[in-house]
């Protein structure tokens, strides 16, 4: 196994994407005892000498214009759980690491990206088109991976016996002991991990509690560390605060995409799809206005649904600027993987089922129809016009039918047309209708004429004459 870990640890600044995005020296700021204290600062205001742990009024004394956000922990949380239902679009083992971090198992998704580099560099591309920029290091077991990813680089460790001198060269900061612990080791003049390693084990154990030796055996991996996985959900539902104010729907693709990618990850983790979506559009001095997408067949694909709200969003005029978006679609379904040729392709018309949905979310979906089967024996009452691909009807029907069915005499073997006509199938009886005044008894057959043509035949039940109703290409 091999587990990816990513520390998301300004995922709080991350979340505050609109003022981070006007370029205002911001903090976010948290209460520590009597005090309000700089939980993190962006790039403009560390550039003026704040720090994180700094306090509040020393802050505002260096930049008097400085903005200051509450840290919200239960956002935090959510946004933690968003980045989770991203994540499975890589591995279906995701695990939380709270308050600010996932484990990726990505040993077994290697082969699925190629290599083990070019998946974790789609994983760190992927982020930064969702805003983030979080640390990351690969390691064999999730605790080594966690520790590495505190460090100033990224460490990718694949062979069980190099995670011992990783592991060494990391500072006691990076493991997140308690304050008292990381004192004490202080004393004893420890400054690495590879310090605490040449010690006595049970002088160790003794001084720091087993739970210390505990996590340090997972982390060498000299004790097994299973963790629950985040269980991917049955629906979704999330928000995304646009960094400026949106006039017009082109610009509101940039955050959609952001929302769609993660909708792909936990669609992709539960092997589900859908077929409905919901996207609201929320307005200062407005009441929210939602817009529907309805789709032919359930789908999961981020871009391919991109490019369908793309065309529905061409129909909308704005009216008002728009300041945040909401994605909402319940009830997932369970995906159809269906059958795939040996080359790769659907063996259905995939194609043609996007261009059709494509057409519905730009024009329409009442403008958008073609004929389609219904459930009705009598071959001229068995279409009509309908807005939603339907399947082919039961038992060989040819595409062109006679309007009205062309008489033919009888021959002395039988229907005759040009010469006589050789009977293949049949009969096949169908008799309906009579509850709406137009019923039909007939038995019809497939012929052949001299030319090898293929010819649809009825023969009427009541003064047995024939009739040609339709030819096959």
């Amino acid at each position: 196994m091999l587990w990816l870990a990513l520390r998301f640890s300004h995922l709080a600044l991350e979340l505050a994407a609109v003022l981070q995005a006007a370029g205002l020296p911001l903090v976010i700021r948290q209460q520590a005892g009597s005090r309000q204290r700089v939980f993190d600062a962006n790039p403009a205001a560390r550039q003026l000498g704040v720090q994180p742990g700094m306090g509040m009024k020393q802050a505002q004394l260096l930049i008097p214009e400085l903005v200051a956000l509450d840290r919200d922990p239960l956002r935090e949380e959510e946004g933690l759980l968003r980045l989770a239902h991203w994540a499975m679009r890589f591995t279906s083992q995701v695990v939380l690491q709270p308050p600010a971090g996932l484990l990726l198992e990505v040993g077994a998704s290697r082969r699925l990206f190629g290599d083990l580099e070019r998946l974790h560099r789609q994983v760190m591309e992927s982020c930064a088109e969702l805003g983030h920029a979080p640390a990351s290091a690969i390691a064999p077991n999730p605790q080594a991976a966690w520790w590495l990813s505190a460090g100033p680089r990224a460490t990718v460790v694949t062979r069980p016996r190099e995670l011992r001198k990783a592991l060494a060269a990391l500072p006691l900061h990076s493991l997140e002991l308690p304050a008292r612990q990381q004192q004490a080791l202080r004393r004893m003049g420890l400054r690495t991990l590879g310090d605490c390693l040449r010690l006595p084990r049970a002088g160790l154990a003794r001084r720091f509690g087993p739970e210390w030796i505990a996590r340090l055996d997972r982390a060498l991996g000299q004790r097994a560390d299973p963790r629950p996985c985040f269980q991917p959900p049955t629906s979704f539902d999330a928000q995304l605060e646009l960094p400026a104010e949106v006039n017009h729907c082109a610009g509101l693709l940039f955050g959609l995409r952001r929302l769609l990618q993660e909708l792909g990850g936990a669609l992709l983790g539960a092997d589900a799809a859908i077929d409905r979506l919901t996207l609201t559009l929320e307005y200062a001095d407005r009441p929210p206005d939602p817009i529907g997408l309805q789709l032919l067949r359930p789908q999961r694909d981020p871009e391919q649904l991109l490019e369908l709200w793309r065309d529905r969003l061409e129909r909308e005029k704005l009216p008002a600027p728009v300041l945040g978006l909401r994605l909402v679609s319940a009830d997932f379904q369970v995906a159809d993987h269906g059958n795939r040729s040996l080359f790769g392709a659907d063996t259905g018309c995939a194609g043609g089922t996007t261009l059709w949905e494509r057409l519905q979310a730009r024009l329409g979906r009442e403008r958008v129809r073609q004929p389609g089967v219904l459930a009705d024996h009598r071959p001229e009452s068995a279409w009509s016009l309908v807005a939603s691909v339907e399947g082919a009807p039961a038992g060989q029907r040819p595409l062109w039918l006679l309007d009205p069915p062309q008489p033919l005499r009888q021959g002395p073997e039988g229907p005759w047309l040009d010469g006589p006509l050789r009977l293949q199938q049949g009969p096949e009886r169908i008799e309906s209708g009579w509850w709406q005044g137009r019923q039909v008894r007939r038995d019809y057959f497939i012929a052949s004429d001299r030319h090898g043509a293929r010819l649809w035949l009825f023969r009427q039940a009541d003064d047995r004459s024939w009739y040609l109703h339709g030819r096959f290409g």
